[in-house]
């Protein structure tokens, strides 16, 4: 479980100078006129920490004051009340989050140059993302040119990294951007990244996820792990040698997961007594929740977690940033197919058993 931080929450604070706020972190002062809530939250994390905060709101303005590592990390302030929440970067410097109550998904945060290079991308986003609901409202065709406009999204964030290889902010968008599909141009596209962008943790975790990929691809060794099952006891990837075995990671918080479920059983109950096997690799961070989902859902296979959450050894050992996804073995220990959901899973299963 996450370490719960208590920051203090200022509702009135005075700014001091840059490097002050360097060596004692960041605040954050609110403005929003017309919004009529008690109070804001705020959570971030810092090297896997989860900090959480709340402040009294007074006629639209509010204060947080904490401190983040010497990178600058992603944070959110949100209201339940008045339904909204809004994600930036977060550095230890004064910044601002300014707009009206009637467009909160507006709402500017400045003073984190992080920040004001997301702002740039975020606002290219949007005009991409009105333009795409606008063609939804009009023709057959007009939607399908939609379609393609929405897929678009993924160019538009290269397109930011390629433009900004000095900013923080093209990190998060090249680690989210990476995958099995695009190693090369990823690769490519990092090491044209400044020198000292290079030297921080985040472009660790670039090159820690190309390299994984790397080791991860179709036609390689899987990679083994222990982890505990259910009743406390360790299960390995190996043991499952000699059979086809689906490496499935997923979560009991994971709609898209739970909604494969019932497939996932269907083909299970087809080809377990022929030499198929599922392990089921946890990303849960609570250990009850990921109990109840299983016996929920009925799901009959091994079941193995370290309930790091996002952290689990054996996703970040395969690369896996979003879930659901899996990894098709073969007896010999071979990777023969990745990310088979639906009608792609029976139709593979049934070309190996029939």
């Amino acid at each position: 479980m996450h370490k719960i931080i208590k920051i203090t929450c200022l509702v009135v604070l005075t700014l001091a100078t840059s490097s002050l706020y360097a060596q004692k972190g960041f605040t954050l002062a609110g403005s929003i006129k017309g919004l009529s809530v008690k109070y804001m939250y705020m959570r971030y994390q810092v090297k896997g920490v989860e900090s959480f905060d709340s402040c009294l709101v007074k006629n639209g303005t509010f204060s947080f004051k904490g401190k983040v590592g010497a990178e600058p990390t992603m944070g959110i302030i949100y209201s339940p009340e008045a339904r909204f929440q809004k994600v930036f970067y977060i550095e230890n410097l004064p910044m601002k989050v300014e707009g009206t109550s009637d467009a909160l998904t507006n709402l500017k945060v400045s003073g984190s140059p992080a920040q004001n290079d997301f702002t740039v991308l975020e606002d290219g986003v949007q005009v991409l993302r009105n333009k795409v609901t606008a063609l939804y409202t009009q023709s057959e065709k007009a939607k399908k040119e939609a379609d393609s406009l929405y897929n678009s999204e993924k160019d538009l964030r290269k397109q930011f990294v390629l433009t900004h290889p000095k900013s923080y902010a093209s990190l998060n968008e090249l680690l989210n951007w990476v995958g099995e599909d695009n190693l090369d141009e990823a690769t490519n596209i990092y090491n044209g990244l400044d020198a000292n962008l290079k030297k921080t943790e985040k472009a660790a975790e670039i090159v820690a996820r190309i390299e994984n990929l790397k080791k991860t691809k179709v036609g390689n060794g899987f990679i083994d792990f222990k982890q505990t099952d259910l009743d406390g006891k360790t299960v390995s990837l190996s043991s499952y040698k000699g059979n086809y075995v689906l490496l499935e990671f997923w979560a009991s918080w994971c709609g898209p997961c739970r909604q494969e479920n019932p497939n996932l059983k269907k083909e299970y109950e087809l080809y377990k007594d022929k030499g198929f096997q599922v392990l089921g690799v946890s990303l849960d961070d609570n250990a009850t929740k990921w109990k109840k989902a299983i016996e929920k859902d009925g799901l009959p296979w091994a079941h193995v977690s370290d309930l790091k959450g996002w952290n689990n050894e054996a996703a970040v050992q395969y690369g896996v940033r979003a879930i659901p996804a899996n990894f098709l073995i073969d007896p010999q220990g071979k990777i023969i197919a990745r990310n088979l959901r639906g009608e792609e899973l029976a139709k593979k299963l049934e070309e190996i058993f029939h």
